[in-house]
């Protein structure tokens, strides 16, 4: 069954649509609906999609997913800056150590600080997306909600 607000395919017995959430009911089918109406919607909401998920006071979605690109841009050229900075120490103490620091010390300390922020951020993202594939799976009801006093 397609839902016709905003065209995802989703089970035939399922109550709300795992994109949007909107209700499927009686007037859902199996026909797609217009491929011009899924585009015009998808584009509408992106543009506010990352302003209205930054200023969401609710946090019921998620900015991370979003973002996580311009993190791991910006772990590299921290990374790179402080290599840097490790070599200018070593050139502006003696000869030796530069080159030391240039051929040794800040291609490590550069590779260790790539990896280490790598390994948290895939930790980061695999977090949201196991919280992102929950709650799909809460509206299709695959999951009961138990009420905090049970």
């Amino acid at each position: 069954m397609f839902c016709t607000n905003c065209g995802t395919a989703n089970r035939d017995d399922a109550k709300f649509c795992v994109k949007c959430g909107e209700t499927l009911g009686d007037i859902q089918g199996e026909v797609k609906p217009s491929a011009a109406k899924v585009l015009k919607d998808d584009f509408s909401k992106k543009g506010a999609g990352f302003l209205k998920a930054l200023f969401d006071f609710s946090f019921t979605e998620f900015v991370t997913s979003k973002i996580i690109k311009l993190l791991y841009g910006l772990t590299i050229f921290f990374a790179g800056i402080t290599a840097l900075i490790i070599i200018m120490i070593g050139f502006s103490a003696h000869a030796g150590v530069g080159i030391v620091a240039l051929l040794i010390v800040a291609p490590l300390i550069f590779l260790i600080s790539v990896i280490y922020g790598r390994v948290l951020l895939e930790i980061i993202i695999v977090i949201f997306r196991i919280a992102e594939h929950l709650a799909e799976m809460a509206q299709q009801g695959k999951i009961e909600k138990k009420h905090p006093d049970e």
